[in-house]
């Protein structure tokens, strides 16, 4: 026991158990996996473009991840999508080519009609993009997107259809025949929500503290607009809002609603950079500077219903000038 072998030998024998262990998978800890719904449904769930004559290779539609847990905390029911009562899959009834019993309505329209069209009987259901667009309407989004729509493009696509690349050609030919066991479906879903990540945002601190406007500086002072209060303003509405997280998918993606034609960057350029203090006749369709100032300006405050300083109210934003002397203006007495 002086010389310490025996230590030393059980110190070695404890290491091949646990060796052994890990490589039988025994004493692992459980794979993480997604909170549990209050419904008893799939946490989340890949909806695959089921069709009669599935082309799973040539498909211009992706798989989409739907979470359903995080959309069970937010509607009013079950039916609000489930249209019919009955908590059947979409694709049971809405393909690629429509069936009868969906009313030959696509998947995809059922995904992306703006406005569904109302039913004879049962609910009038929401599609993803018509219930989306109903949410910009809060309060908390509204003052960027009464003035910025979401842009339909690739990127905007892939916020929905994107999947874990660990999804083989089979799980995708099966999803597409509507054959994908209902356990992998699951699986593939659950690593896809564990590997998605939230964006980083800009720091209020990135931008500048204040920014002086004086684009109407003949009849007023310069207006010192406090850039980091606003920003920090948004930034806290909307922090804990999940469908924001999903499509705010650059850390510059707020500052693009007051700098909305510029490249998404932190050190966006001026207003004035294309916004004159003159209609331009080479783009009529731009607004003047001081159009476009009091556009994004008040249309902010409209939509998030901020009650001061009222629209008619200059002199809260800038103050004006004091009449100037003859001296000033440069005459004689």
């Amino acid at each position: 026991m002086r010389n310490g072998t025996p230590l030393l030998l059980l110190a070695a024998t404890a290491l091949a158990c646990v060796a052994c262990l890990t490589t039988w998978g025994a004493g692992t800890a459980p794979a993480a996996s997604p909170e549990a719904t209050d419904s008893g449904a799939p946490s989340a769930m890949v909806i695959f473009p089921v069709g009669a004559k599935p082309n799973f290779e040539g498909t211009a539609m992706k798989p989409v991840l739907f979470n359903h847990l995080v959309h069970e905390k937010k509607i009013e029911n079950c039916e609000s999508c489930h249209h019919t009562g009955e908590p059947a899959a979409c694709t049971s009834c809405h393909t690629v080519e429509g069936t009868p019993d969906g009313k030959f309505v696509t998947l995809e329209r059922a995904m992306h009609a703006d406005r569904p069209a109302k039913r004879e009987q049962g609910n009038t259901p929401q599609s993803c993009v018509s219930c989306h667009t109903e949410q910009l309407a809060r309060r908390e989004c509204a003052g960027c997107h009464a003035l910025v729509k979401p842009a339909r493009n690739e990127a905007w696509c892939k916020t929905c259809h994107n999947v874990t690349s660990n999804m083989t050609k089979n799980d995708m030919h099966q999803g597409a025949a509507g054959k994908l066991a209902s356990e992998r479906n699951e699986a593939l879903a659950a690593e896809t929500v564990l590997d998605r990540r939230d964006v980083s945002h800009l720091t209020p601190t990135d931008g500048p503290y204040k920014v002086k406007i004086d684009a109407v500086a003949e009849k007023y002072e310069p207006s010192l607009f406090t850039h980091r209060r606003h920003v920090n303003s948004l930034m806290e509405r909307i922090k804990d809002d999940k469908l924001a997280k999903a499509f705010h998918t650059s850390p510059e993606t707020l500052c693009s609603v007051c700098h909305h034609k510029s490249p998404l960057s932190a050190a966006p350029p001026k207003c004035a950079s294309c916004h004159s203090p003159r209609i331009d006749p080479g783009h009529p369709e731009r607004p003047q500077l001081k159009a476009a100032y009091h556009l994004q300006c008040m249309g902010c405050h409209t939509g998030m219903k901020v009650g001061r300083p009222l629209n008619t109210s200059c002199t809260t934003c800038h103050k004006e000038r004091a009449p100037q002397s003859a001296d000033q203006l440069g005459g004689t007495k």
